[in-house]
């Protein structure tokens, strides 16, 4: 796959960290040890908390205070470069032309206040790569070329947040290639990013590797992503390599249980759905009717939006990052006001109510976010976040409002001393967990979950589905889906909407959405996400 150099570029020995919690040490990596070949792509996967960005972390500087070091050697081509257990390694020397970093959320690690030429300026008079403004500028151009920038020069004159995320997400891969790193390590690159977006940075990154010689560490809990692109594989379980070999050959034959396990819940999650059984209902429970959404008069996001949701049904939104999903949910959530057109639930407009008209509404139509740990009040028990949607709405006494949120963190999991532990003392999982159980507290209709997986690794990725579906069986509320996965909505949804630039090209049947699309578009998600699941089933 690649056009390695051999020789080895990066080596890691005798790692060990471990992090203060509560006043104990809970040990995250455990004597970690490897290797790192010029010119080749080494993936790292695992679960959330199996020591993976603890990894990017410590080989770059970048642990946090109550993180401690107990030992553990860098080396970089020949030489030693540090022993990563001093305090007084001058890590500035090493990040950035040594090790450089791309980050999961390319539009977080950029400026939003400096435009794209200030970072490639500042970058490159920081370690003295140009002189000039117009080698600066040189240097951008060129790299944003490789990277199929059509308008460089345009580009360079734009703040982040006028960029898409997959834009963002190549121009820190060429912050990076600019400082012509040894080695590069991608954390996550993909995981905020459509298919789309998913499989042009991940071609750009085998691109570089064959034109640049460029050599990768890869972090990723998406193991489509680790068969795309890489060329070995290390499998890490609770800070310890549990398996490691050619990509190819580990996700074929793969000789640890806990490998294993990280395919069997893709594939479950993967599987062609089944003819699910469409709900009928008289009347629609939804109804979007050609609803428009304009932002500060000017750029429209959605526009002619029409949609049915029925009772007991489960419809999926799939769409590219940027093309109105979750404006969509905001506007039929209450969240944002459409500038045209109709949101109706149960025959009635909702779309522009205000007051105590609006906060009745509440209670039937909850969203879940894609970040669940951001939307929860991290000084707050579990027990008291479930609780607030009933304080807010004066259901029920302190007593009851008690008994309901224990009812629904028992439903969803939560059990024991877990329901008084707050979000940082728990995984991302659970606090999904916690996210669903304040959203059904109320007892909705219509349950909205906005990219409410996409962030998860796969097998929690396959429980929170599982659970979705049991619960959506149990208390028969509708679901309105939003994912770029065409994977996670056709084994969970009985319809699938696509959406393209703020309105649906079409809506189909989720057992037709395979390969059975007259729409451009459809096409083009299909055969990114297809191209990524290739080889791996």
């Amino acid at each position: 796959m690649s056009t390695k150099e051999g020789g080895t570029i990066l080596q890691v020995s005798g790692l060990q960290v471990a992090y203060r919690q509560n006043g104990q040490s809970v040990t995250i990596l455990d004597n970690l040890a490897f290797e790192l070949k010029k010119g080749e792509i080494l993936a790292l996967i695992g679960e959330s908390g199996s020591g993976k960005s603890t990894i990017a972390k410590a080989v770059t500087g970048l642990l946090p205070p109550s993180a401690q070091i107990g030992g553990g050697a860098l080396k970089i081509g020949s030489a030693l470069i540090a022993d990563m257990s001093d305090k007084s390694v001058q890590w500035e020397r090493i990040r950035g032309r040594g090790i450089a970093m791309l980050f999961q959320d390319a539009q977080q690690a950029l400026n939003p206040v400096m435009k794209i030429k200030e970072h490639f300026r500042e970058s490159l008079l920081f370690h003295r790569l140009a002189s000039s403004e117009a080698e600066i500028v040189s240097i951008s151009v060129n790299l944003l070329t490789r990277l199929n920038f059509a308008e460089g020069h345009r580009i360079l004159d734009c703040y982040p947040f006028q960029l898409s995320g997959g834009m963002c997400q190549r121009i820190c891969l060429a912050l990076a290639l600019c400082l012509k790193p040894a080695v590069l390590i991608a954390d996550e690159p993909t995981s905020a990013l459509d298919t789309v977006s998913q499989k042009e940075v991940l071609d750009l990154l085998k691109r570089m590797q064959e034109e640049l010689g460029l050599t990768v560490l890869l972090i990723t809990h998406d193991i489509a992503v680790a068969n795309a692109v890489s060329d070995r594989v290390i499998v890490l379980n609770k800070g310890v390599i549990a398996e490691e070999g050619d990509t190819r050959a580990v996700f074929s034959k793969p000789q640890a249980a806990y490998t294993r396990q990280l395919l069997s819940s893709r594939s479950s999650i993967a599987k062609r759905p089944r003819n699910r059984e469409q709900p009928h209902s008289g009347k629609p429970l939804l109804e979007i009717v050609r609803l428009e959404k304009t932002f500060n008069r000017k750029k429209r996001v959605l526009h002619d939006v029409n949609l049915t949701l029925n009772s007991k049904e489960i419809v999926g939104i799939l769409g590219q990052s940027g093309c109105g999903k979750s404006t969509l949910a905001k506007c039929i959530a209450g969240l944002e006001t459409p500038n045209g057109g109709r949101v109706v639930y149960r025959g009635t407009d909702i779309s522009r109510l205000q007051g105590r008209a609006k906060r009745d509404i509440c209670k039937h139509i909850q969203l879940v976010f894609q970040d669940a740990r951001a939307s929860l009040n991290p000084g707050r028990t579990a027990l008291q976040l479930v609780q607030e949607p009933l304080r807010y709405l004066r259901i029920g006494n302190e007593k009851e409002r008690e008994a309901m949120a224990r009812f629904y963190l028992q439903e969803v999991g939560i059990v024991g001393d877990m329901q008084t532990r707050r979000p940082p003392q728990l995984s991302t999982g659970q606090c999904q967990r916690i996210a669903i159980a304040r959203a059904l507290v109320l007892s909705p209709e219509i349950l909205i979950c906005d990219e409410a997986v996409s962030a998860l690794d796969m097998s929690v990725q396959a429980q929170i589905l599982a659970l979705l579906q049991r619960l959506h069986k149990q208390f028969g509320f509708s679901i309105l889906m939003i994912s770029h996965d065409v994977r996670v909505l056709r084994s969970f949804c009985h319809q699938i909407a696509v959406m393209n630039d703020g309105s649906f090209c079409e809506v189909k049947r989720a057992s037709e959405l395979i390969h059975e699309s007259d729409q451009p578009h459809t096409q083009l998600l299909l055969k990114c996400a297809g191209d990524l699941e290739q080889g791996l089933y």
